[in-house]
C-alpha cells in the first residue's frame, strides 16, 4: 500500500521558455554547490564514523555510537529535504527509534537497515556531490573566464593563456567570445541533469524499502490510510448535510411558506395569486436543482449510466482550460466497482479543477487507461508548478482517496512547472 506521493523519473521537467531554462539552471547550480559543500563534509563523516566503529570493538566506542549515527539520521533528512524539493515531492524516512541507555540505543540503530542504506548514501553522497559541485564550478567559471576575455585580456603583464590557447590579439578575443558561450550552453543543459541525477540516488537509497517494511509498519500505514479515509468520509457527509440544508432545504421551506401565503390571499387579496404562484414555481424549481446537485455530487448520473470514459469526456468538456483526452479501454467491457468508478471520477474532477483553479496554465492533457486490474489516470498541464499537499491544490483530498482504495499517487511539479500527477486504483480493493 502506498498512498503517498511518487516523483518521476530520471528526466529533468522540460523548460519551454528562456526564463524556465535560466531559473532551472540557477536552481541546479544552487543545488550542486549545496550539496558540494556537504559532500566534502561527508567525506570527514566517513573517516569519523570508521573510527567510531573501531573503537567501539573495544568499548569506548559504544558511547560515541548513538550520538554519531543520531547526526548520520540528521544529514540524511537534511538531504531528503533537498532532493525532495528538486524533485518536487517528499521523500519519506523510516527509522526504527532508538531511546534508552547507551548500549540500547546502539543496539537499535546497529539492527536497523535504515543506518546501512544512510552508509552507503554517505559514500555515494561524498563521490557524487564533489563531482557535481566540481562540474558545475568548472564550467561556470570557464564560461565567466572565456566571454570576460575582451574585458581584461589588455590588462595582464604578458599575454594571457586558457588552456592551450594564448590571447595575444583581437582576433584570438573574438574567438574566445564563441567558447564562453559554448561552456555556458553545455552547463545550462548538463548542470539540472547533474542535479536529477543526484536527487534521484539520494530518493533510491534513502527512501523507506516496501519489501522490507515490517508487519507492525505495514498495520501503521493501514491504520493512519483507513483513519484519514473515515475523516474523508465524514467531511464528505457534513458537506451534503450543509448543501442540502442551504440549497433544497431552504427552497423547500421557502415554498410552503409562500403556500401558506396564497391560502391567505384567496380570500384576502386573489388577484396577488399570480404573481405568488410563479415566485412558488421558481422557489420550487431552484430547490429541485439543488437536489439535483447534491445527488451529483455523491454519485453523477453520468457516471451511472453511460460509465467512466464518457463521464471524463463531460469532465474534460466542462473544464475551463483547454484540455486534450485520452482514452484506452483494455478491460474487455468489464466495468470496475462503483466505488473504484466513483473515486476515479472524483479524482480526476478535483484535478481538472486545480488545473483551472490553481495552475495558471494555458492547456492540459488528460490520459485516462482502464485495465482489468486497475484505473490509470494520467494529468499533465503546463502552469506554473509548485503544486503541493496542505497547500490548499487539492492533492491532499486526491492522495487520500486514494490511498483509501490502496492506490498509488505520484505527483511531479517543480517550480515553473509542468505539473504532472499520476493515480492508480487498483480494482481489486
Amino acid at each position: 500500500m502506498d498512498g503517498g506521493l511518487r516523483p518521476a523519473g530520471l528526466r529533468p521537467a522540460r523548460a519551454d521558455t528562456w526564463q524556465e531554462c535560466t531559473r532551472r539552471f540557477a536552481r541546479a547550480l544552487a543545488y550542486l554547490l549545496a550539496t558540494g559543500g556537504t559532500a566534502l563534509l561527508a567525506l570527514l563523516g566517513l573517516y569519523a564514523l570508521l573510527a567510531v566503529f573501531v573503537l567501539s570493538l573495544v568499548g569506548p566506542g559504544l558511547v560515541l555510537l548513538p550520538p554519531a549515527l543520531d547526526r548520520l539520521r540528521r544529514a540524511a533528512d537534511a538531504h531528503r529535504r533537498r532532493a525532495g524539493r528538486w524533485l518536487g515531492h517528499e521523500i519519506p524516512s523510516a527509522y526504527r527509534a532508538a531511546e534508552g541507555k547507551a548500549l540500547v540505543r546502539a543496539q537499535a540503530m546497529l539492527t536497523d537497515r535504515a543506518t546501512y542504506t544512510d552508509l552507503l548514501w554517505l559514500l555515494a553522497h561524498a563521490l557524487l556531490g564533489t563531482l557535481g559541485a566540481a562540474l558545475a564550478l568548472t564550467l561556470c567559471v570557464g564560461s565567466v573566464s572565456w566571454l570576460t576575455v575582451p574585458l581584461w585580456w589588455q590588462v595582464v603583464p604578458r599575454p594571457p593563456q586558457l588552456g592551450v590557447w594564448e590571447i595575444d590579439s583581437w582576433w584570438a578575443v573574438l574567438a574566445a567570445v564563441p567558447v564562453g558561450l559554448a561552456y555556458g550552453a553545455l552547463a545550462g543543459w548538463l548542470l539540472p541533469w547533474c542535479a536529477q541525477l543526484h536527487a534521484l540516488t539520494t530518493r533510491a537509497l534513502l527512501q523507506p524499502r516496501r519489501r522490507r517494511t515490517s508487519l507492525a509498519r505495514r498495520v501503521e500505514e493501514l491504520t493512519v490510510t483507513r483513519a484519514e479515509a473515515l475523516e474523508a468520509h465524514a467531511a464528505e457527509l457534513r458537506r451534503i448535510e450543509r448543501d442540502l440544508h442551504d440549497g433544497a432545504q431552504a427552497g423547500l421551506v421557502s415554498v410552503s411558506l409562500r403556500l401558506a401565503l396564497m391560502k391567505r390571499m384567496l380570500t384576502d387579496s386573489p388577484e396577488r395569486l399570480p404573481a405568488m404562484i410563479d415566485q412558488a414555481h421558481e422557489a420550487a424549481e431552484q430547490a429541485v436543482q439543488s437536489l439535483r446537485t447534491a445527488v451529483r455530487s455523491i454519485h453523477p448520473p453520468v457516471l451511472a449510466d453511460r460509465g467512466l470514459a464518457d463521464a471524463a469526456r463531460a469532465l474534460v468538456a466542462a473544464c475551463q482550460i483547454p484540455t486534450e483526452l485520452d482514452v484506452e479501454d483494455t478491460a474487455g467491457g468489464a466495468r470496475p466497482p462503483v466505488a473504484v468508478e466513483a473515486a476515479a471520477y472524483f479524482v480526476l474532477s478535483e484535478a481538472l479543477t486545480n488545473v483551472a483553479k490553481h495552475s495558471g496554465a494555458g492547456s492540459s492533457q488528460v490520459r485516462l487507461r482502464t485495465t482489468r486490474t486497475a484505473i490509470h489516470i494520467r494529468v499533465r498541464d503546463d502552469g506554473r508548478g509548485g503544486a503541493a499537499p496542505g497547500e490548499g491544490s487539492g492533492i491532499r483530498g486526491i492522495q487520500r482517496r486514494v490511498a483509501a482504495f490502496d492506490g498509488v499517487t505520484e505527483l511531479h511539479s517543480p517550480p515553473g512547472g509542468p505539473t504532472l500527477l499520476r493515480v492508480e486504483l487498483p480494482c481489486g480493493s
